[in-house]
């Protein structure tokens, strides 16, 4: 059995350096090169303005949902389905000490594909109505995404509803939507030092000192580049046969791309604290 674990954790950590020297996003970069030509022509249509107003949208979402997403989901949903692939796992303190990282694999991937599916119905939905859809797609589509973070972090034995945590999250939205190498590697750096902060309890300090202003700023600078590549991505929704079909392909790679990036970024904390 001990063998096989570590076999299994072997298979974790190669899976891990293998995303962690990956560019952006493999679906999305495969949908930019096919849909280039396109896209750039529809991208230059769309005025400043659009953009400006997607970015303020979402980072009116990331404030609204980073301390309201808690309530999009049961806890004990997550925690049973943890249970059912091994009993023992019937609580978030349990889980948090298990080492039966297969178990919260399956778990994980379980919710990962469940908000995929919902991440494609309502993109294809909104999509539909051009970018006029993008005002209710948006929050509905991180309404998604949050959820999807916190139901993988819980079947690791993260806690998300802590303060802490909530900059985590938005650390690996910048992670899973780098442009770039170069941006996702500085993106990691620094959720390094995030996870290195609340090993240390020193996020108690840093709220003493306004810990949640730090995650404003922080959130206001991440929305600016999410409203960017969430425009120019979604610019082919406003040509109108197609419109539909775009919003639930880019919807779902969106959700992807996150999902991997959570899933990941968790199970290498979980190793980390297994002693791995």
């Amino acid at each position: 059995m001990a063998e096989n674990k570590n076999v299994y954790v072997r298979k974790i950590k190669d899976e891990i350096n293998t995303w962690e020297k990956q560019g952006p996003g493999f679906l999305t970069n495969v949908t930019d090169f096919m849909l280039w030509p396109a896209m750039k022509a529809v991208e230059l249509l769309i005025p400043d303005a659009v953009t400006e107003t997607v970015t303020k949208a979402i980072e009116g979402c990331l404030n609204g949902l980073l301390w309201g997403a808690d309530y999009t989901f049961s806890d004990k949903d997550v925690i049973a389905k943890l249970a059912e692939n091994n009993s023992s796992l019937n609580s978030l303190k349990a889980i948090s000490k298990s080492d039966d990282l297969e178990s919260m694999d399956l778990s994980a991937n379980h919710f990962w594909n469940y908000n995929l599916a919902y991440a494609i119905a309502q993109g294809a939905a909104c999509g539909a109505g051009g970018l006029a859809g993008l005002a209710a797609n948006i929050p509905a589509l991180y309404m998604i995404v949050f959820r999807c973070i916190q139901q993988i972090a819980l079947c690791y034995g993260f806690d998300t509803s802590k303060d802490e945590e909530k900059l985590y999250m938005i650390g690996i939205l910048s992670i899973a939507t780098a442009s770039d190498i170069k941006a996702k590697q500085a993106s990691m750096i620094f959720m390094r030092q995030i996870q290195v902060d609340i090993a240390k309890k020193a996020w108690k300090e840093l709220a003493k000192e306004g810990g949640r202003g730090a995650i404003v700023t922080f959130i206001r600078n991440a929305a600016k580049e999410l409203g960017y590549q969430i425009t120019k991505r979604k610019a082919l929704q406003a040509i109108p046969v197609i419109g539909g079909i775009i919003g639930g392909s880019f919807d779902g790679m969106y959700l992807q791309d996150i999902a991997r990036a959570a899933k990941n970024c968790y199970r290498k904390r979980k190793l980390e604290q297994l002693g791995y």
